[in-house]
Parts: C-alpha cells; sequence; structure tokens
C-alpha cells in the first residue's frame, strides 16, 4: 500500500473487479455475475464493475410520463 496521506485507503487489486451489487469477486473478462447473476461491464475507476444501462426501464418510465401528462391534459384542460 502506498502512503497517500489517508489513514484507510486501500490499494485496487487490478486482477479482479468486484460486482456492484453484491461485491463478489469476478475476473476482468466476466461479463456475468455467478452470485446474483447482474449483468456487468469493464471495470470502473475503483474496481467495481459497471452496471450496464436499464434502456427498456428508461423507456416505460419515460412512456409513462408521457401517458399521464396526456391522461391529465384530456381529463382536465380538454
Amino acid at each position: 500500500m502506498k502512503k497517500t496521506g489517508h489513514k484507510h485507503q486501500k490499494s485496487i487489486d487490478a486482477n479482479y473487479k468486484r460486482c456492484p451489487e453484491c461485491f463478489t469477486k469476478l475476473p476482468l473478462q466476466a461479463t456475468k455475475c455467478p452470485s446474483c447473476n447482474q449483468k456487468v461491464q469493464e471495470v470502473g475507476k475503483y474496481g467495481l464493475a459497471k452496471k450496464p444501462v436499464n434502456w427498456f426501464g428508461y423507456l416505460s418510465a419515460m412512456g409513462l410520463w408521457i401517458a399521464l401528462g396526456l391522461y391529465v391534459w384530456w381529463a382536465f384542460f380538454k
């Protein structure tokens, strides 16, 4: 460990990445965590694997907000 002025700073193991959900150690080439079945991407800045973007969740939320806006317009302003 390097001394950088922080008392509890740990060195990052460059041979593994950690699952962002359950913090299991994974090989660098892993795409799915065997413990929690979470899809993972490349390793991030602090040794955690990045989560893939959930486009279905974002698009469905946007669609529901639009539907709510249309309903409010139809019910109160039409």
